[in-house]
């Protein structure tokens, strides 16, 4: 293998190539040189990579819970707790744009260690129990997520590339069963705590911290994308096929972050109990879980991958019209097949960052551009939905809505998943 980096001559085919294949070669040769085509004897990077994953999105929702307590004991408002639970979401869809050129500059393996370390910074700041301070937390945090969320994909193809489906179902899986845990044990360690809740949110500080040390041996494998040899990045943000999937990546963010704030509400105010209506969302989220790791490798075995996008798509054509239209008359059903349907979409949605870009540079580019877009809009939905419920007196038209995005979703999805490979010269 030709690496000029390291001082050796090159040969003569090398010396007559084309700047663009130059360049092209030297992507092919890095990114082959730090490969794990067999996952036995790499499965410490492997572990390392879904203990990433678990503070993905534990250390966001454990929030979720304590909301009402920690509204009351710091005496905030709507808006000011809000904030507590907004600015991640906005963080992901402001910030992601940016975190490919972190990859590119330091490297993958240090900057998803460095994000750690500010997850497990950010966290404990949001435990310290003052509402400025846990501001300042909550904005650290948001931020080192956003970055784990777009170089995550970047790092399974460059690392997996046999295996993508399978890597991104497993940290998917991860990530998913993360969040369910940290929403299950939060009241809990705080009842275990003597009603103190800032040990719920400091044991993800902790946590962070645990999977900032593993991360430590995998520097070796510290890997810096090739510098473009006369060659201009093609421009994602006018490439039609790349906006097909930020539209679908968007509409699935939408509508799980939608789902997540509202689908206790609208059942309440349907007549259902609170307590029952709890456990609709539970199931809701619980079962978006074997949802995401099963979907990537359906996906991955349909050769049609329309048909795979349809045949995915079936909890969600049957769960949102029964939502929307029949909210009380199966609910149990509706929340089983949209929670299925949330979860594979995500972890699809990821897959295709993984695959569809040409090289793993491309694909980090591309996760910032979905993840953009994405979370952009998730960030606007839960917002929109409630302002419409509070300006209408009822949920009926932005249920509507929520039933106009899945079709939009669907349609963008059979484009998402197309073969052709984005930003290919």
């Amino acid at each position: 293998m030709t690496r000029h980096q390291d001082g050796e001559k090159p040969s003569v085919a090398a010396q007559t190539v084309t700047p663009v294949q130059k360049n092209q070669n030297a992507i092919s040769a890095d990114g082959a040189s730090r490969a794990f085509r067999r996952l036995g004897p790499h499965i410490g990077f492997l572990l390392a990579l879904l203990l990433l994953a678990a503070n993905m999105r534990g250390s966001i929702v454990a929030m979720g819970p304590l909301a009402e307590i920690i509204g009351h004991d710091l005496v905030l408002s709507g808006t000011q707790l809000g904030l507590l639970t907004t600015i991640p979401v906005l963080s992901f869809g402001v910030l992601s744009v940016f975190a490919p050129r972190l990859g590119q500059r330091f490297g993958l393996e240090a900057t998803l260690l460095t994000m750690l370390l500010f997850i497990a910074i950010g966290q404990g700041l949001r435990a310290t129990g003052s509402y400025g301070i846990m501001i300042v937390g909550t904005i650290i945090l948001g931020s080192a997520i956003a970055v784990l969320n777009v170089l995550t994909p970047s790092l399974v193809r460059r690392s997996f590339p046999t295996h993508v489906a399978l890597i991104t179902a497993l940290y998917t899986f991860t990530m998913s069963t993360g969040a369910t845990v940290a929403a299950f044990v939060a009241i809990p360690i705080r009842n275990a705590a003597d009603g103190d809740w800032r040990y719920s949110l400091g044991i993800w500080a902790v946590f962070a911290a645990i999977a900032f040390v593993f991360w430590l041996p995998m520097l070796r494998y510290r890997h810096k994308g090739p510098v473009p040899v006369a060659v201009t990045p093609v421009s994602l943000w006018k490439n039609a096929e790349a906006w097909w999937l930020a539209l679908f990546f968007g509409c699935q963010s939408l509508m799980f972050y939608t789902g997540t704030a509202w689908v206790a509400k609208v059942f309440i105010d349907r007549g259902i109990a609170e307590a029952e209506a709890a456990t609709l969302l539970t199931i809701f989220n619980v079962f978006g879980i074997p949802a995401a790791f099963a979907a990537p490798l359906i996906y991955s075995k349909i050769a049609n991958k329309k048909l795979a996008m349809i045949i995915l798509h079936i909890p969600l054509m049957v769960g949102i019209p029964g939502f929307v239209f029949a909210t009380t008359e199966l609910p149990y059903l509706w929340v089983f097949c949209m929670g299925l349907g949330q979860g594979a979409m995500i972890s699809i949605a990821l897959t295709l960052v993984g695959i569809r870009g040409a090289d793993p540079q491309t694909s980090a580019r591309l996760s910032g551009m979905c993840q953009s877009v994405g979370y952009l809009l998730a960030a606007l939905g839960p917002v929109t939905f409630g302002a419409l419920h509070d300006v209408l007196g009822n949920w009926q038209v932005a249920l509507t809505l929520l039933f106009v995005i899945v079709c939009i979703q669907l349609i963008a999805a059979l484009r998402a998943g197309s073969a052709e490979k984005i930003g290919a010269s």
